[in-house]
């Protein structure tokens, strides 16, 4: 027979900055992403063998949705299962949704029922713009990058350095942003 434990009251929470903070909210997390992940009623998409619903980093979510009518109802109900339970409240005014269907009366009938801002063109994830068309995607991340590019190295070039200095200024602020949107799937499979 298993022992029920009692229920104890919280006093204090962690404070502001403190290091197990953003490890409990992974924790927390980690148990909405595999309710999501574990839902038969909720329909990810399809990439190649495998079916995807999600991809987490730090507290930014993105969920693909096949059959979006009935997935999002499922998710906004699992939703807020999760939050009667957690306590944890997703941020409306910061959750955005990026439909992308080609029928226009299934995407009203989502945006009539979903609580967040809806998306029309574009959506900015971890710093990478995703398009509604995969050709826009090129146009929408490597042309500006290229520019700002350019920007960076009229900036530096003229500044009197070494060789090894200006090595340095290509791998500290140039480099870095390059490297970002290469490393993201989504710009280097559909280009």
């Amino acid at each position: 027979m298993v022992k029920k434990l009692e229920a104890f009251p919280l006093k204090t929470g962690t404070r502001q900055g403190c290091p197990l903070s953003p490890l409990l909210f992974n924790i927390v997390l980690e148990v909405l992403a595999r309710a999501i992940s574990q839902e038969k009623e909720i329909k990810g998409i399809q990439l190649g063998k495998e079916e995807v619903k999600l991809s987490l980093f730090a507290d930014d979510m993105i969920v693909y949705l096949e059959n979006p009518i009935v997935s999002t109802q499922n998710l906004l109900k699992l939703i807020s299962n999760f939050s009667k339970v957690s306590g944890y409240k997703i941020n409306v005014q910061k959750s955005q949704a990026f439909l992308y269907t080609n029928n226009r009366q299934t995407e009203s009938q989502i945006m009539n029922e979903l609580p967040f801002t809806i998306a029309s063109k574009r959506i900015k994830y971890l710093g990478i713009q995703l398009t509604r068309d995969v050709k826009d995607l090129f146009k929408e991340n490597y042309k500006p990058l290229l520019s700002e590019i350019k920007e960076d190295t009229n900036k530096w070039k003229n500044t009197p350095c070494s060789w090894i200095g200006r090595i340095n200024i290509v791998k500290m602020a140039i480099l870095p942003k390059h490297q970002h949107v290469l490393t993201h799937r989504w710009v280097r499979t559909y280009e």
